[in-house]
């Protein structure tokens, strides 16, 4: 097996709209050829580049390191395998192809047709495992997809794209189904997302380009910002809970949007929380030293993370904030007595910082979670550690949040099949809360117009009796 090099970005200036059309042009020719696939090789294409993204996970996920200097190439290459494999094996079975439903007994039969040429939009924070699970879910659906990559990680996510289109065509697809824009611009961006010839985009990345993938006039799923709190209650199992949100806040370091951001504690348990925190690597910052850690981590005029922050570890965090923390420190979790603007941390961070708020009661800490969602998280994720059933039962029903998890990793429990039944996938729905157009996890089904064919169940003459016979009834 070859191994994967970076494709560097071609300095000449392009212009965008012209370089656009020529990629749409070539997709609308693959999947004119691709829409007449068959089910069965639909399924062997989509098959063989899963196994070509599984193969070299490993190389993606350094080329991403190296590229982003964000998070760590092991999590990275988890991240690719889970992209591939896992998202394969959960829709593999799928029927995407002619008809997929035949309810003789009320007549209705389905038929799935595919959409066209996508445009898919990706974010520097998971640049390559998001490309995969993308083209994965287009194949599955007989769609193109052309990419506007992060101009921070155009030749990781070129590279990706290189690897998949070489797989698929190998596999007897038509060149030209997976694509991406070589000279990565806001404006060549626009130029994908505005083109007529794109069917659907699917947007990753930040509140501006999700919000100009929903202005084009065409269908869009994009994904809003989370701000997931994760209230540790009286009846938890605090050994069980402080390994999870350790191990979720690691996680590449912390560059999955579902991660936890702030954690709120029962005061009758907080001291052995922090005692379990202690003992596993998390450094609690003293009083004095949270206004310089914010300076450090949060941006104050865009109020979100500062972009070289995003995704460095714990110590190299401390050490760009002045903190002295000792060696091998894996999260920093600073006290807050308040959310919004004046209390910088209590945001997204995308890095291994925690926020940390001690309730008084249930229904303090329930208030807590709901200030946090309403602070750029709503939609998103929310965690609860407990054992009683009553506080799942009321804690999901109180949340504006779409996945509600419950004693699981908050990052890797809401892309889902790992800990839990949710669908996986990487792009995660946070429906009207985060002004999305779903509110469920990403899947194939999302990626395909349903015909339905409806039998006449009743003859109408039988209706009109029935009618006439209401009205003289009354």
């Amino acid at each position: 097996m070859a191994k994967v090099t970076a494709i560097k970005q071609v300095n000449k200036q392009a212009d965008p709209a012209a370089e656009v059309n020529t990629l749409v042009g070539r997709a609308q020719l693959a999947f004119n050829a691709y829409s007449k696939f068959s089910q069965a090789q639909v399924d062997a294409v989509t098959s063989a580049v899963t196994t070509a993204a599984r193969a070299h996970a490993k190389d993606l996920a350094f080329l991403a390191w190296k590229e982003t200097g964000r998070g760590n190439a092991e999590d990275k290459a988890i991240k690719n395998i889970y992209a591939s494999q896992y998202i394969w094996n959960s829709i593999k079975d799928d029927k995407t192809v002619g008809m997929i439903e035949d309810d003789k007994v009320n007549g209705l039969t389905k038929y799935a047709e595919p959409l066209g040429v996508l445009a898919g939009v990706t974010p520097v924070t998971n640049p390559t495992s998001t490309v995969i699970f993308k083209a994965i879910l287009a194949l599955k659906t007989r769609n193109a997809i052309i990419f506007g990559l992060h101009p921070q990680a155009q030749q990781c996510g070129a590279a990706t794209v290189k690897v998949l289109e070489a797989a698929a065509v190998k596999a007897g697809a038509p060149a030209g189904l997976i694509q991406c824009i070589q000279h990565p611009s806001i404006e060549a961006s626009s130029a994908l997302m505005n083109h007529q010839g794109v069917a659907l985009v699917l947007a990753t990345g930040g509140p501006s380009m999700v919000k100009a993938a929903y202005s084009t006039g065409k269908p869009a799923l994009g994904v809003g910002p989370g701000n997931a709190p994760a209230y540790i209650e009286k009846t938890a199992d605090i050994d069980a809970a402080v390994n999870d949100i350790l191990l979720s806040k690691s996680f590449d370091n912390s560059m999955v949007c579902a991660s936890e951001n702030s954690i709120v504690v029962d005061r009758e348990i907080y001291p052995v929380v922090r005692k379990a925190f202690s003992e596993r690597g998390a450094y609690f910052v003293p009083e004095t030293e949270i206004a310089q850690l914010s300076d450090a981590v949060i941006d104050p005029q865009r109020h979100t993370v500062r972009g070289p922050i995003a995704g460095q570890s714990a110590e190299t965090i401390a050490k760009k904030a002045g903190l002295s923390v000792p060696k091998g420190t894996k999260l920093l979790i600073a006290k807050l007595d308040g959310i919004g603007q004046n209390f910088p941390l209590s945001g997204e961070k995308l890095c291994p910082v925690l926020g940390l708020y001690i309730a008084n009661d249930q229904a303090s800490a329930f208030d807590l979670c709901q200030a946090l969602l309403n602070y750029g998280g709503l939609g998103h994720t929310a965690a609860l550690h407990t054992t009683d059933e009553k506080v799942i039962a009321a804690f999901g029903e109180s949340m504006p949040a779409c996945r509600i998890l419950v004693n699981s990793p908050a990052s890797l429990g809401g892309i889902g099949g790992l800990f839990n039944k949710l669908t996986p996938s990487l792009t995660l729905g946070t429906g009207s809360y985060g002004k999305n157009s779903i509110s469920h996890n990403l899947t194939d089904m999302d990626l395909l117009n349903i015909k339905t064919v409806a039998r006449a169940t009743r003859h109408p003459n039988e209706l009109i009796g029935e009618l006439r016979d209401l009205i003289h009834a009354n």
